[in-house]
Formats: structure tokens, sequence, C-alpha cells
């Protein structure tokens, strides 16, 4: 194995340690991301690239299965009793999460219930999910890091980039396809309008926030235009300078609906093997010219930006 997955794979098992050992505690994404020596900004998305769920999923089926295991083992225990000792805030927030991965409460579970899951759980051939009772689930191995994904790989370079004086419009909403597209539009007709529109412009999306982590209506966006120092701004643009430093550099070739892959594909596939780990900055997505592939289809071209520092 690359030694720098093995150093990915080591800091996220302190935190899977961690977890275990203080299932009650208050698990902030801060405090895990300093436990495993990364920062904040992107840990989630380090977190699941290497364990193959979300920070929150982790705790929360580790929270249930040794909820599960102390309904077993500590039979004089009441199911509120438990349900605190292994991180809920009542025996209510308990018991929907432990239906819903189980397919039964947890005083059926007690009461006989874990017999059946326990020969169904036998009865799995390797590589084949694990039924729930009265429904098709996967179900995950407790107390283990999951080797990642195969995906497809990404042709990344690591390159220094400038600050970028920039005029830009902001978009607060869910990444995607809706919201973002419309955003660009709006800025190309004023770019048009003032010179800014040729073969030789530079344009940037600076995405602020991760959508994992933030709720999707307070995701932050912006489209930009390269614009000289002393441009000054209208009614319609703000000016900024965006972070220079050292990126991690993919092209991307798609369409809105496409790039969120991409993006997860660099963190997935490129990202514990190269020896950095993200940088506290924003994304950005740059675009050369006129990046529009196929203007019927949405396709267009830019290149992605994860920024990085030394592992």
């Amino acid at each position: 194995m690359n030694r720098n997955r093995r150093e990915y794979e080591r800091r996220v098992n302190r935190v899977v340690d961690y977890i275990g050992e203080h299932p009650a505690d208050e698990l902030s994404l801060e405090r895990l991301a300093r436990i495993a020596a990364f920062s904040p900004y992107h840990f989630h998305r380090i977190f699941k690239s290497v364990a193959d769920e979300t920070l929150f999923e982790f705790i929360q089926r580790l929270r249930i299965e040794k909820g599960a295991q102390a309904l077993l083992f500590l039979p004089d225990r009441s199911v509120l009793e438990i349900a605190l000792h292994c991180g809920f805030a009542s025996a209510a927030t308990f018991a929907r999460p432990f239906k819903s991965h189980f397919g039964m409460s947890a005083t059926a579970w007690r009461a006989g219930g874990y017999a059946q899951w326990r020969e169904w759980q036998k009865d799995r051939k390797p590589g084949k999910a694990l039924r729930k009772v009265g429904k098709d689930a996967p179900r995950r191995d407790a107390d283990t890091v999951h080797r990642m994904k195969t995906k497809k790989p990404v042709n990344v370079q690591v390159n220094g980039l400038p600050s970028f004086r920039v005029a830009y419009m902001r978009y607060v909403g869910p990444y995607g396809p809706h919201g973002i597209p419309q955003l660009w539009e709006r800025l190309r007709k004023w770019m048009d309008a003032h010179g800014l529109e040729s073969a030789d412009s530079v344009s940037l999306g600076v995405a602020y926030d991760n959508p994992n982590v933030a709720a999707a209506d307070t995701c932050r966006y912006d489209a930009c235009v390269v614009v000289p120092a002393d441009f000054v701004p209208d009614k319609h643009v703000n000016v900024t300078d965006t972070a220079s430093g050292r990126y991690a550099v993919c092209a991307f070739t798609g369409t809105a609906a496409e790039i969120s892959e991409a993006w997860e594909r660099t963190f997935g596939a490129w990202l514990p093997d190269s020896g950095y780990e993200p940088d506290d900055k924003p994304c950005i997505e740059i675009y050369r010219g006129d990046p529009r592939a196929d203007p019927r289809s949405g396709v267009f071209r830019c290149e992605l930006c994860l920024p990085v520092r030394p592992l």
C-alpha cells in the first residue's frame, strides 16, 4: 500500500478509535479533525474517502451497534440508560435509528430478535449485503475503516497558483445544476457588456462550503472574472482577491450535474496517495476563454483546483 495512503488511514483510524472510546462525548467536526491532524475545512470529505461513510453516518452506526451489544450484555439497564451511555440524547432519538438499522425495535432485539439477525449474518455470502428485517440494505462491519471503493483515477498536477484580482457575483444555495449555471449566465452578460469576455479571459468559480457539512441552502459560490488591479466595481459585482498557494489541478469536461462527482474522485482516488492534505482555502474552478464545449448539452471545460499542503 502507498505510504501516503497508509498515513491517511492511520490518521482516520485515530479518529475511529477515539469515537469508539468516547461514544457519548460531543464528537464535533473540529475536535475530530484535530485528532486526525487534518484541517477541519475538508476533514469530512477526507473521512468519507477513507472510511466510505460520512463522519455522521459512522458515528451514528457505531453508537447504534454499541447500543445493540449493551442491550444483550446489560439486561438490567433500561433502554434509556443504554441510549444515554451510547451518546443519544433520549430513548426516542436512539429508537428511531436503531429500528432503521436493524429493522426491529430495541425491545424486540433484546427479546430475541438478535438471534434472527445473527442467522442472517451467518448465511450472508461474501461481498453480499446483509438484509435487514423487512428491507434490503447494506450493513458494514463495526470498528473498522473500510478500503476506498475502486474509483476512476484522475490525472492531477500540483501547481502554484497566484492570487487573482476578481470581480464576482455570488450564489447562495445548493451546489449543482440549479442556480449556479444561471449565475454564470448573469456574469457572462455583465462581462460582455464591459468588454471582459474574450478568448484570453480567465474566470473562476469559488466554492466556499463543503456541501456534506453545510446546510444546502447556506452554501456559497462565487462566479468570478479576473480583472486589472485598478478595476472599479459597479453595483452588479464586488471585487476581491483569491488565495494564492499550491493547488492540485485536474482537468474536467462535463456538465454541472457531473462536477460534484469529479470533485469527489479528486478527494477519493488521488488525494490519499498524493503526499498532500487539503489546505484551509476554498476550492477553485478555473475557466479559460469560452468554456462551453457543447452549449446544447451543457458540457463545459474547466480546471478543478484543490488547495493542498504537504502531508
